[in-house]
């Protein structure tokens, strides 16, 4: 069974490449995934911290803000029960209302009533002065001992004269006897500014909201002057969400509330506005009045998305290191098979020996390649000595038969061919043995030029004679043609070669052709076996090549002389003359000999033979 190269294997480049680029993805991309899925935790943790604080603060904020409200109350509870303050005395009342009140910024105002419901107020003006108000008449909205909580209590916000407050209420009693009531509040300006400026410290909105869709504190809330074009009645008043006029706070019972939650104290949510998106961070708190007050901020997506964008940033960093490791490890796979994929190609060549044209594979860092490539350059050496003396275009043709194993000799019809120059032994005596070397070898390398372009064998050189034959190894149906092509292409190389020194002689050679059955194979001892040709055609055509002395005019670069079975074999598609016959020693038939004289011609013949005598004739 023969081995096809390449037939069901893998590159050594993509099997490199593929190796090293799992090896690179599996380590580096392992230390990536756990890198960054702490850097995620980390970043969430650090999130949820963030949002802890914020939110605490937030919640802080507002309780320090508001609790004095309710302190103030129960001061004035004990105030009033351990008999400090007589609620009747009016003057008195003024002044302990005046003095609590002003340590107490926060605190809008309060209000005290007597049993009979008649009012002594103090409000706090915008501009930081105290008014009090002592009305002689009752208030008939005032609070009455049916109404009065019996302890301090937040009640519903109220508006009042367009302003909207937080209130705190009780009823005050004296020696278990119900001797009045008590309110405090802090309205909504006061507290949108305290929002606002918490707010702004966090870098983000703040605001309270009343349940879930009124607006109790948003930095749009805070106090306005009398010549504020919206009015104060419509900005202080207590809105809904949809009224209240910031779409993004509008749009949060529709926020998404998917998210991973970032801590059990207070929610995530998400708001989409365009192209634009809104983070909530919200909480509700209870004891400011009877429905619970939700607490929150918000802030664009993009504004608290840094740490997410440099997360992600680095993420793509990494990959894209991982990426280039790769294509890293990709170009050293490529740089590792060059050397063992040139050898390769180089051996590829070395097999069908061409020798020629083999790229020298470069030294390698690698050790082991090296070596390789070393050894290899050591072999390519020898064989191209070897290719010195063994015929190159024999070897190619038996390697495309299978090699020299399948060489099995036999006899065939081949065709046969003998060159030899004219009195080359004469002239060799004048010449020095180096002169004669170098004669011979330009000779022979256009003799060799000539056969081999018509796929002829070169069997053996014979001192300055040349034997060769078509038909083997490669089986070829025109061989006879393909000799005579190379006869007469040499007869041309011969006329139009010009001596390559002064001095040098012209040469002129002699060939034969004969067509014939002949023993062709490895003949030989074992270690010095021949690719040849054995058989009385071989006697045959060195005889015609005898009969080129008796035609020889001295003038011709060339004379060609073949045997009737060539003319017969070319079906008469050169142009031959006949040169006479003779008999072979051992055969008593003649054999016709006919000189070719012209090039493959339709309209040429063998013309028939002349009654007069030919050279040949007295052989």
């Amino acid at each position: 069974m023969k081995f096809r190269r390449g037939a069901g294997r893998i590159s050594l480049t993509v099997l490199l490449s593929t190796a090293i680029g799992t090896l690179i993805a599996l380590s580096v991309g392992t230390v990536l995934f756990i890198t960054a899925g702490a850097n995620f935790r980390n970043t969430f943790e650090l999130l949820r911290d963030s949002g802890e604080l914020t939110m605490s603060g937030l919640e802080s904020g507002v309780r320090d803000y508001v609790d004095p409200a309710e302190d103030l109350a129960a001061h004035m509870v004990r105030l009033v029960s351990d008999g400090l303050v007589d609620v009747s005395d009016k003057q008195q009342l003024k002044d302990m209302l005046l003095g609590t009140l002003g340590p107490s910024p926060q605190v809008s105002g309060v209000v005290v009533w007597d049993p009979e419901r008649r009012p002594v107020i103090v409000v706090e003006e915008m501009d930081g002065s105290l008014e009090t108000i002592l009305p002689s008449i009752p208030d008939e909205e005032g609070l009455s001992e049916a109404t009065a909580p019996k302890s301090p209590t937040w009640s519903e916000p109220i508006s009042f004269d367009g302003t909207t407050y937080i209130n705190m209420r009780t009823a005050l009693y004296h020696d278990g006897q119900y001797v009045g009531a008590f309110a405090t509040g802090i309205d909504t300006a006061r507290l949108s500014a305290l929002v606002g400026k918490i707010g702004s410290e966090l870098g983000m909105t703040a605001f309270i909201l009343y349940g879930d869709n009124h607006v109790l504190a948003h930095p749009k809330m805070t106090a306005t002057t009398p010549d504020s074009p919206n009015g104060p009645d419509e900005t202080l008043s207590l809105k809904t969400l949809a009224e209240f006029g910031d779409p993004i706070l509008a749009a949060y019972p529709d926020a998404e509330r998917d998210m991973p939650r970032g801590s059990p104290d207070f929610e995530n949510s998400v708001v989409d506005i365009g192209d634009e998106g809104y983070l909530f961070l919200t909480k509700q708190i209870t004891g400011y009045s009877p429905t619970p007050w939700r607490i929150g901020v918000y802030a664009n997506v993009e504004d608290v998305s840094d740490q997410f964008i440099r997360l992600l940033v680095s993420t793509a960093a990494a990959f894209l290191i991982l990426l280039i490791a790769i294509f890293l490890g990709y170009l050293l796979a490529r740089y590792l098979a060059r050397p063992i994929i040139q050898l390769s190609k180089a051996e590829g060549q070395v097999g069908d020996l061409d020798l020629e044209n083999i790229e020298i594979p470069k030294a390698s860092f690698i050790r082991e390649i090296n070596d390789q490539v070393s050894a290899f350059n050591r072999m390519l050496d020898g064989l191209r000595t070897f290719e010195t003396y063994v015929p190159k275009a024999l070897v190619q043709r038996i390697i495309s038969q299978g090699g020299s194993g399948d060489v099995i000799s036999a006899e065939s019809n081949l065709t046969l061919m003998f060159t030899d120059i004219i009195g080359f032994t004469k002239m060799s005596e004048n010449l020095a043995p180096g002169e004669v070397a170098r004669l011979l070898n330009e000779h022979f390398a256009i003799i060799n030029e000539c056969i081999e372009a018509e796929g002829g064998t070169i069997d053996k050189y014979i001192g300055d004679a040349v034997m060769a034959f078509w038909g083997a190894p490669e089986p070829q149906d025109d061989h006879a043609a393909r000799a005579c092509r190379a006869a007469l292409a040499i007869q041309r190389r011969m006329q139009e070669i010009e001596p390559t020194k002064p001095g040098d002689p012209q040469l002129r050679v002699k060939i034969s052709i004969h067509y014939g059955p002949l023993i062709v194979g490895n003949i030989g001892a074992p270690g010095r076996i021949n690719y040849t040709v054995v058989g009385d055609t071989v006697n045959t055509c060195s005889r015609i090549e005898d009969l080129c002395d008796g035609v020889d005019d001295g003038q011709s670069a060339a004379i060609i002389l073949v045997s009737e079975q060539v003319v017969a074999e070319t079906g008469g598609g050169f142009q031959f003359e006949p040169a006479g016959s003779f008999q072979v020693k051992g055969k008593s038939k003649l054999i016709n000999v006919f000189e070719l004289t012209a090039e493959p011609d339709k309209r040429a013949s063998v013309k028939p033979a002349s009654a007069e005598p030919s050279p040949l004739d007295a052989v």
